[in-house]
């Protein structure tokens, strides 16, 4: 059964961001790893957006036609059955603080891009020194779209506005959807000539509950398929986490200090009597 990602209660895009960085600080990734930007579903924060300006610089748009491949490769090698698949986006459209007109303006035709109603479903947020707009609803049967824009007084010499992309739905054609969805993702930054932050995220079943080293094999041989390095874990009796580093996947993050860029982890749900593995680059977004 197809697990949704999409909650009401999702924490701020950059706000997380400053979490993670915090955290990996004074605990490292053990702490960190568990964090990721996931797309704001509230205000962001004029500290949280200054923390994101401090992101390396993201390398070309065609570095990441690479990731899905090298993902899938790497999933398959760990054995599961493929359940889920995710897609998250997020880049820097002006640096000033657009009035709320002209905020939904780019929401609708960011929409417009991705093939939706720009009218329909249009949700508005607007107090005095932010304002934003969002669209949720079906992209199409079985894949949930989020989409915002959101611009921040403060934030810079006159303020940001920021669009924000997910996507999360049931695999249908596995590498070739996410191929999709990037493409999609890609053609709505397109007007800005903004190349955006991708984050992917693919989740999979494995019948009844492993041991501990049975979960060891199975993230190993994920790591394995990518040529990957391991930088930090943890573990207990339910769970198996692993941020680790690959040179073959084109994008990173710098976590005190260290490159990360591709987490696996494996949690047994006591629930459904099944272990769910997730796998993401370059780590994974909100609970698992």
């Amino acid at each position: 059964m197809f697990r949704s990602r999409f909650h009401s209660n999702k924490v701020t895009l950059k706000t997380l961001l400053l979490t993670l960085l915090l955290l990996s600080l004074v605990t490292g990734l053990a702490v960190g790893h568990n964090f990721l930007p996931r797309a704001a579903r509230k205000p962001l924060t004029a500290a949280a957006v200054s923390a994101a300006k401090k992101d390396p610089p993201v390398p070309a748009a065609s570095g990441d036609d690479t990731t899905p491949r090298l993902l899938f490769a790497a999933f398959n090698a760990s054995g599961a059955r493929l359940e889920s698949m995710h897609l998250e986006a997020w880049g820097r459209l002006n640096t000033s603080f657009s009035d709320a007109e002209t905020v939904a303006g780019l929401a609708r035709q960011a929409a417009g891009s991705l093939g939706l109603d720009p009218e329909a479903g249009l949700h508005r947020q607007d107090t005095e020194k932010f304002h934003g707009a969002s669209w949720e609803g079906e992209l199409q049967p079985g894949v949930k779209l989020y989409l915002s824009v959101q611009s921040l007084a403060g934030a810079g010499d006159d303020g940001e506005t920021y669009l924000l992309i997910e996507l999360d739905g049931e695999p249908r054609h596995g590498e070739g959807e996410t191929v999709a969805w990037q493409e999609k993702v890609r053609a709505a930054f397109r007007p800005w000539q903004v190349d955006p932050h991708l984050t992917y995220g693919l989740t999979g079943v494995i019948p009844g509950k492993l041991t501990r080293t049975e979960r060891e094999q199975r993230a190993g041989a994920v790591l394995a398929a990518l040529e990957a390095k391991k930088v930090e874990g943890v573990e207990d009796e339910e769970l198996l986490s692993i941020s680790a580093y690959s040179a073959r996947l084109p994008r990173s993050l710098a976590v005190a200090g260290r490159e990360v860029n591709v987490n696996v982890a494996l949690r047994f749900h006591a629930t459904d009597g099944n272990t769910y593995l997730h796998l993401g680059s370059p780590l994974l977004g909100g609970e698992y």
